[in-house]
This record gives structure tokens, sequence and C-alpha cells, in this order.
């Protein structure tokens, strides 16, 4: 079946930037770097540094490289975040994880958009892997509801809520959910 859905890659837009998100990430880990750079540098230049001998003070550099290491880490993790149709599935990258469901195993009259601010019973509430920042939730998460769910969630106000066979519940903000619909529908 030349240039069927089973043999080709389509990637689903996401409504909303994960940009915000990102550089509010990158502001909580780069405030300690500056700090604990900046006390280092003060207790280097005092007068009463020389009373103070640490032991290893350049060990002490390693902490602002490795919350840069994983601050950069986590941006180019969450940077990939997105959903793709692939070999007839729906792929959701979160950007520490991914979960695969074949589009046969949704059901194609359950995926409704949703205002998570009208329906907070599908408002995410418990992460379990995953993460959260102003703007931005990625992972696995429990549900107001009790549902166990794979989010990605940039913009809360067209979320697409589908379940599949086994009882997962996917919320994802897609710029243009009837292309999933008919996808699913195929």
């Amino acid at each position: 079946m030349p240039g069927s859905i089973a043999s080709t890659t389509h990637t689903l837009p996401l409504a909303g930037s994960p940009r915000a998100p990102l550089f509010f990430l990158s502001a909580i880990m780069i405030v300690p770097v500056i700090g604990i750079v900046a006390a280092l540098g003060a207790m280097h230049f005092s007068p009463a540094a020389a009373s103070i001998r640490l032991p290893f003070p350049e060990a002490l550099l390693l902490v602002p490289l490795l919350l840069a290491a994983l601050t950069i880490w986590l941006w180019r993790s969450l940077a990939r975040a997105g959903v793709r149709i692939e070999s007839g599935d729906l792929i959701v990258n979160t950007g520490l994880g991914s979960k695969r469901v074949a589009l046969s195993r949704l059901h194609a009259a359950g995926l409704r958009v949703v205002d998570l601010s009208e329906r907070p019973e599908l408002r995410p509430r418990w992460r379990t892997w995953g993460t959260s920042l102003p703007g931005f939730h990625s992972g696995w998460f429990r549900l107001r509801n009790g549902e166990k769910a794979v989010c990605l969630l940039l913009d809360r106000r067209r979320v697409s809520y589908l379940r599949s066979d086994d009882g997962l519940s996917l919320l994802l903000s897609l710029e243009r959910p009837d292309e999933l619909r008919a996808l699913i529908a195929r």
C-alpha cells in the first residue's frame, strides 16, 4: 500500500509554544549556578579567605558545571517533545520518554476537544513520571478523575482528549485535532 498511513511518518503540530517554559527552566537552573559562582568568587577574594581553607575549592566548581549540564540536557529533551504518527501508531514523545499507541486501539468517536478550565476532572493531578513547568506539562500523570494519562500540554484551552482500549487516557495540545481524528477513523 504505497502512501498508506502504515508506511509514512506524519508529525502533528502542537498548539502553543514550548519556548516560554524552556526559558523558565533555564532561569531556575541558571540562578543557582550564578549564586554558587558568585559565592566562590567572594570567598576567594575576601580578606578572610586566607584564614578559611576549603579542602577542595576547585571541586565546588563541579556543582555549577553539573547544573549547567543538567539544564542543557533538560532543554534538549523537552525541545524534542511532540506527537507523530508512524507505522500506524500514535507516538507521544514527552521529552523524558515516549508512549506508542496503535491507532486501531484508539476510539475514533472518543476524541474530544476540551477546555481544562471547564473540565477540572481531566486536569493532571499527580505526576508519576514527567515534568511540570508553567505552561508545560508532559509525561505520565494521574488525572483528578483517577485515570492514568500521558499528557503533552502547552495550551490548556484546546486539549485533545482520547482513550485507548486498554484504558489509558491521552491529553494532547494539538494545533489541528481533526487531523488525528481523521487518521483514527481510517
